[in-house]
């Protein structure tokens, strides 16, 4: 473990890294990633009080895009049924998409 996992809640290494952001990493991403939310963002830099503001106003933003549109599918994955179990497939168009600059992607700014 490393000497400050207590401080990270007992975290890995790695787990403490994935959300770091490598230069030049944010312009490959789609908005949509998970690690450009602002809410986990300041909870990472220990300003618990800005992340809960954030984190309530996505919230609430979510509820109102769910009542207010139609459910968005998923861009990368499709619903499968293989043996008698429903799953969700990836379907490998996202690298091209990345590779694209994610030029038709479609789905409304979540933070």
């Amino acid at each position: 473990m490393p000497p400050e996992h207590e401080a990270y809640y007992g975290f890995t290494r790695f787990a403490m890294e994935l959300n770091e952001l490598e230069p030049g990493m944010r312009e490959l991403l789609p908005h949509t990633d998970t690690r450009l939310r602002p809410d986990q963002r300041a909870l990472e830099l220990g300003d618990v009080e800005a992340a809960e503001q954030y984190k309530h106003s996505l919230e609430q933003a979510q509820r109102e895009r769910r009542r207010d549109q139609p459910e968005q599918p998923p861009a990368w994955f499709r619903k499968s049924n293989e043996g008698g179990e429903e799953m969700w497939v990836f379907t490998g168009q996202y690298w091209k998409a990345r590779e694209a600059g994610f030029p038709g992607l479609t789905v409304p700014r979540l933070w």
